[in-house]
């Protein structure tokens, strides 16, 4: 094995196992002693092993500390440390300045190259401010971004996929922007979608947010200040089309968004190509689902990992945010985006914005659907789509509320109806609540069919839905209102 190789192979196992490291595991993996395994990492790592992985394990809770709001005596526990006092002391050396300290003044953080193709979490030159400036591009076959965070329903106290991706993508990159601020700008935070010929699983697909389907996508870079790629699997697309794009943008340190990869065709993250089996790896919702994970082995770190991406016909998009901008997307164009998204409109079969309540109600009265739907397949699947619309307003809604509070605070002109705009939203998002109440405990999947066909039910969540309604429109017209203040100004 090659001195660079060799290198890269130690770097990456630690990266790997940072949080269950064992130095004779490692020994075993590699196939030498403990004392032997110590020699080579101090050649050619210059440092010795077990303070490598402290010191990498010391900047991985860095990144936990400036992008979670955990108590940093639990990770300092978490970071196998057996004190609050032993983790300050270690940290302070490292990084020169306390826990908290740190957490106060917010340096900047982000993915930067570790070695060839190995990339994980470190702190960022004031001068680079972003992990991008760092990176360079290399031709190897295997590169892997360690340290991202993890994708998963509850993640950053939401359940929308898309605006979870882009908030860990971004930590990643070294930016610090509030979760509100990436769900009011990807549109997820304002939108209701409701397709009138059917009860369509994907109404909450975030392509549907918009007339122009991709058009989302990008303003979730934009939002960042960053620019954006895409690259859609056609009809002639080709697999190799497919690995030069992951390639190219994980040699620069940057995780790609992938639609599909596992599963339905739902937005992931790609932080990882090993070229010798045309494997990905990465984070997916669905990694750990037994109708998908036949084809996906789990890696120590938590990432899944596949060679059988391709063969799914879900996968279908490709995406990237890049380098920053002088120009972040500004909170007029988001309330502006915002507008459009709420505005009441038909697009084919699909009823959008405020129009989409009057849809929805309309088919939970209709019994015609749910005499056609006497098998538990169909009505289960219709709950399913009910689920997801309540889901829609009880995440989105509350961040829309968030994030419009918070902008009260810097805007005392429009401060009034920004607070009104936001005590609207908050009620919205408690309605569907309510509507989720009635339907009961998904754990009793039984009960909450039973009552979902009921009449009676159905028509308390008609009522609510209108409930519903009554108070995104007056969101809307507040914030239709705020528009109209600043055009005149």
């Amino acid at each position: 094995m090659s001195y660079s190789t060799m290198a890269r192979a130690m770097i990456s196992y630690v990266e790997c196992h940072l949080e269950h490291f064992s130095l004779s595991e490692m020994s075993r993996c590699f196939g030498f002693s403990q004392i032997h395994l110590r020699a080579l990492f101090l050649r050619h790592i210059g440092m010795p092993v077990m303070q490598y992985h402290r010191n990498r394990r010391i900047l991985s809770s860095a990144f936990e500390i400036l992008h979670s709001d955990k108590k940093i005596v639990d990770i300092a526990l978490e970071s196998g440390f057996s004190s609050h006092e032993a983790y300050t002391r270690a940290f302070r050396r490292l990084l020169g300045m306390s826990p908290s300290q740190f957490r106060r003044s917010r340096p900047s953080m982000g993915g930067t190259q570790l070695d060839t193709g190995v990339f994980g979490p470190n702190r960022l030159a004031t001068k680079q401010k972003r992990s991008d400036v760092s990176m360079t591009d290399n031709s190897n076959d295997t590169t892997i971004l360690y340290g991202i965070r993890r994708i998963q329903y509850g993640a950053y106290e939401s359940s929308t996929m898309f605006p979870i991706c882009i908030k860990a993508m971004s930590e990643y990159l070294g930016d610090d922007i509030p979760y509100s601020r990436i769900m009011a700008a990807t549109g997820a935070a304002f939108r209701l979608v409701w397709n009138r010929r059917e009860w369509d699983l994907s109404n909450i697909d975030i392509y549907h947010t918009l007339r122009e389907s991709n058009d989302i996508y990008r303003y979730g870079a934009e939002a960042l200040g960053r620019t954006f790629s895409f690259l859609g699997r056609d009809e002639g697309t080709e697999k190799e089309t497919f690995i030069d794009y992951i390639r190219a943008n994980l040699a620069k340190g940057r995780p790609v968004i992938a639609l599909g990869i596992i599963g339905p065709p739902e937005p992931c993250i790609i932080a990882g190509y090993d070229g010798a089996e045309d494997a990905v790896m990465g984070w997916n919702f669905f990694q750990h689902d037994p109708e998908y994970a036949s084809a996906v082995s789990t890696m120590d770190n938590g990432y899944f990992r596949t060679a059988a991406w391709w063969e799914n016909t879900d996968t279908q998009a490709l995406m990237c945010l890049g380098s920053q901008t002088s120009s972040p997307m500004s909170d007029r164009e988001i309330l502006r985006m915002a507008a459009a998204v709420m505005e009441p409109r038909a697009e084919g079969s699909y009823a959008k914005g405020l129009l989409a309540y009057d849809a929805w109600k309309e088919m939970l009265l209709d019994e015609n659907w749910f005499r056609q739907s006497g098998c538990f397949d169909s009505l289960f699947s219709m709950l399913l789509v009910q689920n997801d619309a309540m889901g829609c307003l009880m995440d989105g809604r509350k961040w829309a509320a968030q994030y419009v509070q918070e902008l009260a605070r810097s805007r005392r002109s429009e401060a009034s109806a920004l607070l009104h705009m936001a005590e609207a939203f908050r009620r919205v998002s408690e309605t569907a609540g309510q509507m989720a109440s009635l339907i009961g405990d998904w754990n009793d999947t039984e009960r909450a069919l039973g009552n979902f066909a009921d009449l009676s039910v159905r028509e308390k969540l008609a009522a609510l839905t209108d409930a519903a309604k009554k108070e995104d429109t007056r969101a809307y017209e507040q914030l239709l209102r705020v528009l109209e203040t600043e055009e005149a100004d």
